[in-house]
């Protein structure tokens, strides 16, 4: 198949956003856990993504205020 045929994963979103006192973390806009704090939401979306590129597609985590965009790939050391 050519490459212009073959189709292209999407990225997959996850966002973590207060709502109601609680973090939320959402996939594509649906549901995907309440966390307490704004870093255990961030840190359960970007193990999520890590997941996901894991299994060969595509990820981004984003966060509020004004939907900021979070690294998420652990770093590598160069020995």
């Amino acid at each position: 198949m050519s490459p212009a045929k073959r189709a292209t994963a999407p990225v997959r979103t996850f966002r973590a956003s207060l709502r109601g006192g609680v973090w939320e973390v959402t996939r594509d806009y649906v549901f995907y856990g309440d966390y307490l704090t704004r870093e255990e939401a961030i840190d359960g979306a970007c193990k999520a993504a890590r997941s996901v590129e894991a299994s060969g597609g595509s990820a981004r985590v984003m966060a509020t205020p004004s939907d900021t965009v979070i690294a998420h790939q652990i770093p590598r050391f160069k020995p």
